[in-house]
């Protein structure tokens, strides 16, 4: 019984360590062994927590999801129990992913590698559509009730998250000031809400 949470925290230790990797450098340029060194693991030790490092990268991806997924979902499920409006709830929504996501920048910085990884990568390709699938699933969830039209509910939602993951891109791309960021969302946001 021991031996489970030492395990998960070693993956964690190396996922944590991919992550500082990349910030780094490249994906393709990371090796294995910057991995393990990084995290502290003889290399070869890490093939005992994962088969290779397409393994680590999809559980890295993975674990971000549902580290953000679940506070996302306390934060709803809080504006929900205050009896918030759907739109108020929508409002509260968009400052979580403003300030905890999209203006992160090491987070951004690390997801511009993974979306290029993404492009020739079936595995890491899937990963990521099953991610952004669900995560414009929640939106269209909590949009739903604004309007009585549902494929123009899921073009609303797609378009929104797309817009949040190309001001990502563009936060690091540009170096935008979190502040410009935040204020160009927020803009965009309300002109989407008055079109609910």
């Amino acid at each position: 019984m021991g031996r489970k949470p030492i395990r998960e925290q070693r993956r964690r230790e190396i996922l944590d360590a991919l992550y500082r990797c990349l910030l780094r450098k490249p994906y393709c340029e990371t090796s294995i062994k910057d991995i393990g060194s990084e995290a502290g693991i003889n290399y070869a030790m890490l093939h005992y927590y994962f088969k290779n490092k397409e393994d680590i990268l999809v559980c890295f991806i993975d674990r971000v999801y549902e580290h953000y997924q679940a506070l996302f979902d306390r934060e709803v499920l809080k504006f929900r129990e205050k009896g918030l409006t759907r739109q108020q709830i929508l409002r509260q929504a968009f400052h979580f992913v403003n300030t905890q996501i999209t203006t992160d920048k090491k987070l951004q910085t690390v997801f511009v590698e993974i979306w290029e990884i993404a492009m020739y990568n079936p595995a890491v390709n899937a990963r990521m559509k099953k991610i952004y699938t669900e995560w414009i699933r929640g939106v269209v969830n909590i949009m739903q009730g604004e309007s009585s039209d549902q494929k123009k509910t899921n073009w609303l939602a797609m378009s929104l998250v797309g817009f949040h993951e190309g001001i990502g891109l563009f936060s690091v791309f540009f170096d935008l000031r979190k502040k410009d960021t935040l204020a160009m969302l927020e803009t965009f946001q309300e002109k989407l809400l008055e079109m609910l």
